[in-house]
């Protein structure tokens, strides 16, 4: 699968780098707390504290500039969010063999295992990486309208889809590719509504979790 590249003007020299930098981080802020079309050439570069010279020669279309956050934002989301999140699931799951899975008693010890490590991940997230729930869901959404973000949203979803697609292939479930894009959508349900309802507890959370799993865990193939 083709990886998210960066579409602006690239840095030559390390200082040079670090502004540019600067740049996409100053719009990934302004993307949280103001959206995406609030984003412009001169309101980026107040908010990064650079010349309007440097944004517009780094970026001379507001289209790279979002389009370049998204691929920082894409970077660091794998880096700081999901992949530690990957580690610790699939070393649980390492612990749970196809023959461990067919007992019952082991299923659902797994099944109530995955259930509070996937609740604790996504309140906690809600709660500390509240910024990086918000950009994705402004990305997600602009990409509907803008068809120059739709390709990097179909490949940042699909490397999060290949991920829980590799969870369902070791828990057995019945359609591990469909099964993988479902889990996918429910979970950014989940996070959407996380993100609307401050009166959504953990509790709330953990029963619709466990129910998500629960559906997939009994659709395996024994």
């Amino acid at each position: 699968m083709t990886d998210i590249q960066y579409q602006g003007r690239q840095a030559r020299r390390e200082g040079s780098e670090q502004r540019r930098r600067s740049i996409l981080e100053a719009a990934l802020r302004i993307i949280v707390r103001e959206g995406i079309r609030n984003v412009r050439h001169r309101a980026v570069a107040k908010e990064a504290d650079v010349p309007l010279s440097a944004t517009t020669y780094y970026f001379k279309d507001i289209s790279d500039l979002i389009a370049d956050t998204f691929t920082l934002f894409a970077e660091q989301a794998m880096a700081e969010v999901i992949e530690p999140f990957r580690e610790q699931a699939f070393g649980l799951l390492e612990q749970f063999d196809s023959g461990r899975l067919q007992d019952p008693a082991e299923r659902l010890r797994l099944t109530e295992s995955l259930t509070d490590m996937t609740t604790f991940f996504l309140y906690q997230e809600s709660r500390d990486k509240r910024d990086h729930l918000i950009a994705e869901q402004a990305f997600m959404q602009e990409a509907v309208l803008d068809e120059r973000l739709r390709d990097l949203a179909l490949v940042y979803a699909n490397k999060l889809v290949e991920v829980l697609q590799t969870a369902c292939e070791k828990l057995g479930t019945a359609e591990p590719a469909q099964d993988a894009q479902l889990m996918w959508a429910s979970i950014m349900n989940l996070e959407h509504r996380l993100l609307l309802d401050p009166q959504f507890s953990m509790q709330d959370l953990r029963a619709l979790v466990r129910r998500m799993l629960e559906l997939f865990m009994t659709s395996r193939h024994d």
